[in-house]
C-alpha cells in the first residue's frame, strides 16, 4: 500500500471538471467560445460567427434557438432582442425583409426565414399620422430571409 492511496470519485471528478474549467477559459482567451445552444467551439473573430442574445449562438444555431429563446421573453425584452437579431442578420449574413408575403423568395433560396415585429411600428401596424406603417404594410410584421448561398 505505501504511497499510493486511492482517489474517491469525486475528487476525481472535481479535478477534471476543474482542467475543463480552465481549458474554456484559455479558449476564451484565444477567442474561440462554446455556442449555447449546440456547445460547439466557434472563433468569435468574425463578427458575424455568433449572436449575442445574453448568451453566445453561433449562426447555424439561430433557426433553432430564437422560437425558443422568444417564448421566454417579455414583451420590451423581445421586442429589444428581436430587433438586435435582425440587424445582426441583415449586417452580417445579407439579409433582406419583406412586407409582402407574396413577394418572398421560394423556400428553397432561403437560408434562413424569421417573421419579426416591424421594427419601424414596433408591430403596431401603424405609423405616426398614417393609419398604417408604410414598412409592414400595416401588418405589424415582417418576413427576415438570409437567402441561400449560391454555389
Amino acid at each position: 500500500m505505501g504511497n499510493t492511496r486511492e482517489e474517491c470519485v469525486e475528487d476525481i471528478v472535481a479535478r477534471q471538471a476543474l482542467e475543463i474549467e480552465r481549458m474554456r477559459d484559455a479558449f476564451a482567451l484565444l477567442g474561440v467560445n462554446p455556442c449555447a445552444w449546440c456547445k460547439k467551439f466557434v472563433r468569435r473573430s468574425d463578427p458575424g460567427a455568433m449572436f449575442d442574445g445574453g448568451e453566445l449562438v453561433c449562426y447555424g444555431c439561430i433557426l433553432e434557438w430564437w422560437p425558443q429563446k422568444s417564448a421566454q421573453l417579455s414583451g420590451k425584452e423581445h421586442e429589444n432582442l428581436e430587433g438586435k437579431l435582425v440587424f445582426w442578420l441583415r449586417d452580417y449574413h445579407r439579409a433582406e425583409t419583406f412586407k409582402d408575403p407574396a413577394k418572398l423568395p421560394e423556400s428553397s433560396q432561403q437560408e434562413l426565414n424569421i417573421v419579426a415585429n416591424c421594427l419601424e411600428c414596433h408591430g403596431t401596424g401603424k405609423s405616426l399620422g398614417e393609419d398604417s406603417c408604410r414598412f409592414c404594410d400595416g401588418r405589424g410584421t415582417v418576413w427576415v430571409i438570409v437567402p441561400r448561398k449560391k454555389g
